[in-house]
Protein backbone atom coordinates (compact mmCIF):
# COMPACT_ATOMS: atom_id res chain seq x y z
CA UNK A 1 0.00 0.00 0.00
CA UNK A 2 0.95 3.37 -0.90
CA UNK A 3 -0.14 6.74 0.71
CA UNK A 4 0.34 10.60 -0.65
CA UNK A 5 -0.37 12.65 2.30
CA UNK A 6 -0.94 16.10 1.38
CA UNK A 7 -1.61 19.00 3.80
CA UNK A 8 -2.83 22.07 3.31
CA UNK A 9 -5.05 25.69 4.46
CA UNK A 10 -7.83 26.13 3.02
CA UNK A 11 -8.65 29.49 0.71
CA UNK A 12 -10.39 32.36 2.26
CA UNK A 13 -14.05 31.60 1.78
CA UNK A 14 -13.83 27.98 1.21
CA UNK A 15 -15.69 26.11 3.61
CA UNK A 16 -15.15 22.67 4.83
CA UNK A 17 -18.34 21.67 2.99
CA UNK A 18 -17.74 23.25 -0.41
CA UNK A 19 -14.63 21.04 0.48
CA UNK A 20 -15.71 18.26 0.24
CA UNK A 21 -18.66 18.65 -1.84
CA UNK A 22 -15.69 18.94 -4.55
CA UNK A 23 -13.69 16.72 -3.83
CA UNK A 24 -16.39 13.84 -3.75
CA UNK A 25 -16.97 15.18 -7.47
CA UNK A 26 -13.22 14.56 -8.12
CA UNK A 27 -13.43 11.09 -6.72
CA UNK A 28 -16.52 10.04 -8.80
CA UNK A 29 -15.10 11.80 -12.14
CA UNK A 30 -11.76 10.92 -12.01
CA UNK A 31 -9.65 8.61 -9.19
CA UNK A 32 -12.29 6.14 -9.00
CA UNK A 33 -11.36 5.65 -12.63
CA UNK A 34 -7.39 5.65 -11.94
CA UNK A 35 -6.00 2.06 -11.47
CA UNK A 36 -5.17 1.35 -8.16
CA UNK A 37 -6.92 3.75 -6.20
CA UNK A 38 -8.25 2.81 -3.01
CA UNK A 39 -9.51 6.14 -1.10
CA UNK A 40 -9.24 9.16 -0.21
CA UNK A 41 -9.58 11.11 3.88
CA UNK A 42 -9.61 14.46 4.67
CA UNK A 43 -8.60 15.26 8.38
CA UNK A 44 -9.09 18.65 10.35
CA UNK A 45 -5.69 19.50 12.25
CA UNK A 46 -5.81 21.41 15.74
CA UNK A 47 -4.16 23.44 13.91
CA UNK A 48 -6.37 24.36 11.32
CA UNK A 49 -5.15 22.82 8.37
CA UNK A 50 -5.92 19.83 6.83
CA UNK A 51 -4.41 16.62 5.86
CA UNK A 52 -5.91 14.40 2.90
CA UNK A 53 -4.75 10.70 2.60
CA UNK A 54 -4.83 9.07 -0.62
CA UNK A 55 -4.10 5.56 -0.57
CA UNK A 56 -3.08 3.84 -3.58
CA UNK A 57 -2.15 -0.29 -4.12
CA UNK A 58 1.19 0.88 -5.51
CA UNK A 59 3.74 4.09 -6.12
CA UNK A 60 3.27 3.35 -9.71
CA UNK A 61 -0.44 3.63 -9.83
CA UNK A 62 -0.08 6.75 -7.54
CA UNK A 63 2.69 8.49 -9.86
CA UNK A 64 0.73 7.55 -13.11
CA UNK A 65 -2.65 9.29 -11.52
CA UNK A 66 -0.57 11.99 -10.61
CA UNK A 67 0.54 12.17 -14.70
CA UNK A 68 -3.35 12.35 -15.72
CA UNK A 69 -3.69 15.07 -12.88
CA UNK A 70 -4.72 17.67 -15.70
CA UNK A 71 -7.74 15.37 -17.10
CA UNK A 72 -9.45 16.18 -14.02
CA UNK A 73 -13.06 17.38 -14.69
CA UNK A 74 -13.56 20.78 -13.16
CA UNK A 75 -9.89 20.40 -11.46
CA UNK A 76 -10.24 24.43 -11.55
CA UNK A 77 -13.04 24.03 -8.99
CA UNK A 78 -11.00 21.34 -6.81
CA UNK A 79 -7.68 23.71 -6.84
CA UNK A 80 -9.26 26.78 -5.53
CA UNK A 81 -9.73 25.18 -2.50
CA UNK A 82 -6.45 25.52 -1.39
CA UNK A 83 -4.44 28.59 -0.30
CA UNK A 84 -2.20 29.36 -2.73
CA UNK A 85 1.40 28.37 -1.66
CA UNK A 86 -0.01 26.34 1.76
CA UNK A 87 0.36 23.11 -0.26
CA UNK A 88 3.06 20.12 1.26
CA UNK A 89 2.98 16.24 0.39
CA UNK A 90 4.95 13.28 1.22
CA UNK A 91 4.25 9.93 0.58
CA UNK A 92 4.56 6.75 2.76
CA UNK A 93 4.81 3.10 1.58
CA UNK A 94 3.42 0.65 3.90
CA UNK A 95 6.21 -1.65 5.01
CA UNK A 96 4.34 -3.39 7.94
CA UNK A 97 0.81 -3.71 9.54
CA UNK A 98 1.14 -4.83 13.27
Amino acid sequence: MYKDIISYELAENVSVKHLTTVAKKVVNNWMKKQPGFKKWEIHSNNDGTYTDIVYWASKGDAKNAEKEMGNIPNATDWFECYKQGSISSKNLTLIAEL
